[in-house]
């Protein structure tokens, strides 16, 4: 009988909580702002796949501005910047795949902030021959909500 009471208060408090989104790595709470935003990881994750420079620039927003994570500026690039640096990378591989695993996901009103770890793979042709490339990094993607919708700043 104790352990019957027991078990129906755990399921009790339990079931009080937020709803989560089902599927993910990480606890995240079914929100529209929530829902929205992983909409367009997995936007940022097709395009990459399908190396669709303009469906990525669709995705970033005017003020898009990426440092590489670098102080030196020589990586820098705007939004214009980002069409010629894919542009440039999709060109010299083949056959891309882009893993997102989410660690944080951060929403403060019109910003938010994703936390990410991602495993890109893809074949990329060198004048050697052809070699595979992996790269496995941790990131921050910084967004901003414009017109009703969320778009990338930066982190990409």
């Amino acid at each position: 009988m104790r352990t019957a009471a027991l078990w129906m208060a755990t399921a009790l408090l339990c079931g009080c909580g937020p709803k989560l989104i089902p599927g993910l790595e990480i606890e995240l709470s079914d929100t529209p702002d929530h829902r929205a935003v992983l909409k367009l990881l997995e936007a940022y994750r097709g395009a990459f796949v399908e190396k669709n420079v303009e469906g990525l620039a669709s995705l970033c927003s005017s003020r898009f501005f990426e440092d590489a994570g670098t102080t030196s500026t020589a990586d820098d690039f705007n939004l214009e910047g980002l069409r010629e640096h894919f542009a440039k990378h999709f060109e010299a591989i083949q056959s891309p795949s882009l893993d997102l695993h989410l660690k944080r996901v951060l929403v403060d009103g019109d910003k938010a902030q994703v936390d990410y770890r991602y495993v890109a793979r893809y074949r990329m042709t060198l004048p050697a021959g052809d070699k595979w490339v992996v790269t496995d990094d941790v990131k921050r993607m910084e967004l901003v909500r414009e017109n009703g919708s969320w778009k990338i700043l930066s982190g990409i």
